[in-house]
């Protein structure tokens, strides 16, 4: 296991928005999450108890929308099934799809960027079937019968499952392994509290530099407070796109073709 994965505490995904209010609504009411703090164009969202920030919205006004597929495919939350229960009763009309496993729902919802998140409540230890669905069935909407709990402000917490990447090629996949020090595995790689997935397709956009589109802009790395991170980011200082700051304690580098990783400790 390499250093820097030993040192992993959280990850926050950082997604572009064009419309900061349209967006808050889908997070707030759909996803039930809870807006911790604002700053300038940065928004942090987490759960209604935890207040833990999960990940950031960045208001990105003048970037276009994506064309064709996104670099951002999905992302999974898992949070109380009765919470998750409650979310879908009350969007019924705005959630794309409703699944049933055996934990409880499932339930996937589009936000007005075309983000696709899957809320789950299902305890797999293999997350390629939560995945891929193979653990899960569909459900019709006006199949679904729940009880509306008063009371309901939002998810009290949630996790951070995965995060589904589209990328043009495997090249952009090695980076992501070189950067963490760990191998993917058919497409996975598995990282301490989070893993990502690589699917590899065409797309005009998939290479398109982060200040021009709304998509995911960078995911954020959050590490030990003891880590070295100026150490760290000397093995990188062939590459192309880096920055660490005075402090060394943010350290960000430019996945070719893709995004920018933040280390941040």
């Amino acid at each position: 296991m390499s250093e820097i994965i030993k040192n992993i505490t959280a990850f926050q995904p950082v997604y572009r928005v064009l419309d900061r209010e349209d967006n808050l609504n889908f997070f707030r009411d759909v996803l039930g999450l809870k807006v911790l703090m604002e700053e300038a164009a940065m928004v942090w969202l987490g759960g209604h108890e935890a207040k833990e920030g999960r990940f950031q919205l960045e208001e990105s006004p003048g970037l276009r929308a994506v064309k064709g597929p996104k670099k951002h495919q999905r992302t999974i939350l898992r949070a109380d099934a009765n919470e998750v229960e409650q979310l879908i009763i009350r969007n019924l009309d705005k959630i794309s799809k409703v699944y049933k496993g055996k934990s409880g729902y499932t339930f996937e919802a589009v936000s007005p960027e075309n983000d696709v998140f899957l809320v789950t409540s299902e305890a797999l230890t293999d997350l390629s079937a939560l995945t891929d669905l193979s653990a899960l069935t569909e459900v019709q909407t006006e199949q679904v019968e729940l009880n509306k709990a008063a009371h309901f402000k939002g998810l009290s917490d949630f996790e951070l499952l995965e995060v589904d990447l589209n990328v043009t090629d495997q090249a952009v996949i090695k980076f992501y392994e070189e950067a963490f020090g760990t191998s993917a595995h058919e497409g996975r790689l598995e990282l301490p509290l989070l893993t990502l997935t690589f699917t590899v397709t065409e797309g005009e956009d998939l290479i398109a530099p982060a200040d021009e589109v709304l998509d995911l802009e960078f995911i954020v790395v959050m590490l030990d407070k003891s880590y070295d991170l100026k150490k760290f980011a000397n093995q990188f200082t062939d590459y192309n796109g880096t920055y660490l700051d005075a402090s060394a304690k943010t350290f960000s580098i430019e996945v070719p073709d893709h995004v920018e990783l933040w280390f941040v400790k």
